[in-house]
């Protein structure tokens, strides 16, 4: 078995992937070629000042748990918000869109601490997203106390709530309540990008919930349109644990890397982006899926803008991907790239890098480096006779590398599949289980059996033992009589 390197990075936080993600949706933002950043950028003009009275109650609620509402519906709007409470007065300057969708989310902000939100539909800026949750899930979607619903917002730069239309006010004529068509709309303001990933957060948490929801009829789709739209990859179950990997760290991985939105919506998985990005991403998941039975050969790299190639000695290798892959899993999530051993050529193996940004690569390319000259220089020390603690962690690389190449290529290159293999073992493991189980029921009830044998073979004795007492007895009184 290998032993695992040296854990040299350390893992990062969600906060800190939360943030990277969000600055890369910004500059997604910036070069989007969708109309309502066109229209957003043409908007802005000289910043004017909208004031707005409020209550203290509003104040409060405005302002939100250590502020974080009130910057909430700056980031959403583009606008910037100064609440000042001694006055109650709240200031939003910003280009006339900024200010009135900012103004907008205000209001409805407020109006969720009376009773539900009414927003009218007809107003078109090209910031809203509508979903319909079933009565049943909306609690689901919501989470405890709302942490579910915020934690979405945080992640895509959007407002979230639950409303009502004003299209049902109109139809509950007079106050009367209409009959409940047993949904809630759930409303979602911000970007397009921002919207459509919330959107898609918000089906996969419904069909978890209710499957077949959303997907019952979808099919695999992919667009011709250049700008952005929804590709669909449906998957069979073996397909989806391979691909959503362990806490979903597989599938944030390749939309890292993609530059894409990718969501797995019960077993089909949503991509999202300009063609560019879909292509790539839909290539990435093909590849990843392909690991499942050997090596993958990548036959256009030499024409591919987004790889960048390692050559790595073939007795480095192992420590480059580490046990089981760990290594090489954790420059990935250092990186946001993907990246895999493309095969044997001569004396060196080829490691690809795949990611849409460059620097993100040789982030990538400088921590591979790194791996393998740790090991070179483990190698030298141990050729100048200096050994160390630190060799008993390299014992396997004493081996030739044919010895390698028999027992351990396979386990270096097809580490993703171990997660199939171990969800197998699991399945296994169940059936043992159960298999025993049944073993010890049956085994239980031999004893059970035995026992009430035994139970009514003493049971017989003692009774024949109290007659032949009374028989003695009677025989004895006789006599005596």
């Amino acid at each position: 078995r290998h032993a695992s390197p040296p854990q040299k990075y350390s893992m990062s936080d969600d906060e800190r992937y939360r943030d990277r993600d969000r600055d890369r949706r910004d500059d997604y933002s910036d070069r989007d070629d969708d109309e309502d950043y066109e229209n957003r950028g043409n908007d802005r003009g000289t910043d004017e000042v909208d004031v707005l009275k409020i209550t203290n109650d509003d104040a409060a609620f405005v302002l939100g748990k250590n502020g974080k509402t009130k910057e909430k519906i700056a980031r959403v709007s583009g606008a910037t918000i100064d609440l000042y409470e001694h006055s109650l007065t709240l200031e939003i300057r910003g280009s006339d869109a900024e200010r009135r969708r900012a103004k907008k989310y205000v209001e409805c902000v407020m109006a969720q601490r009376v009773g539900p939100v009414t927003i009218n539909e007809d107003v078109n800026d090209d910031d809203l997203t509508t979903i319909e949750v079933p009565s049943e899930a909306v609690g689901f979607v919501t989470g405890a106390q709302g942490n579910f619903l915020r934690s979405i917002e945080e992640e895509w730069g959007t407002l979230m709530f639950f409303m009502s239309t004003s299209m049902r006010r109109d139809e509950r004529g007079g106050g009367s309540r209409r009959d409940f068509d047993g949904t809630e709309k759930l409303v979602i303001f911000g970007d397009r990008r921002g919207r459509r990933g919330a959107e898609l957060k918000c089906m996969s948490a419904v069909e978890t919930k209710l499957p077949g929801h959303f997907t019952r009829d979808i099919r695999k789709y992919t667009s011709d349109k250049k700008g952005f739209a929804s590709d669909t990859y449906p998957m069979d179950e073996s397909e989806l644990s391979y691909a959503l990997g362990k806490d979903g760290m597989t599938r944030r991985k390749l939309a890292r890397a993609s530059g894409c939105i990718m969501e797995y919506v019960g077993q089909v998985a949503f991509i999202c982006g300009n063609i560019e990005e879909r292509t790539r991403a839909r290539t990435y998941l093909k590849w990843l899926l392909k690991q499942r039975n050997g090596s993958v050969y990548v036959d256009d790299i030499k024409t591919r803008d987004d790889v960048t190639i390692v050559p790595v000695p073939q007795h480095c290798v192992g420590y480059v991907t580490g046990n089981r892959g760990s290594s090489l899993r954790q420059v990935e999530e250092e990186s946001g790239t993907f990246c895999f051993v493309e095969g044997g050529r001569g004396e060196s193996e080829q490691l690809l890098i795949f990611g849409h940004d460059k620097r993100d690569r040789d982030v990538a390319e400088r921590l591979i480096n790194n791996l393998v000259n740790e090991k070179l220089r483990d190698e030298d020390r141990r050729r100048d006779g200096d050994f160390g603690d630190d060799d008993r962690r390299d014992d396997y690389d004493r081996r030739d590398y044919d010895d390698y190449d028999r027992r351990d290529r396979r386990r270096d290159d097809d580490d993703y599949d171990r997660r199939d293999r171990r969800r197998d073992d699991d399945y296994d493991r169940r059936d043992r289980r159960r298999d025993d189980d049944d073993y010890d029921r049956r085994d239980r009830r031999r004893d059970y059996d035995d026992d009430r044998r035994d139970r009514d073979r003493d049971r017989r004795d003692r009774s024949r033992s109290r007659d032949r007492d009374r028989d003695r007895d009677r025989r004895r009184r006789d006599d005596d009589y």
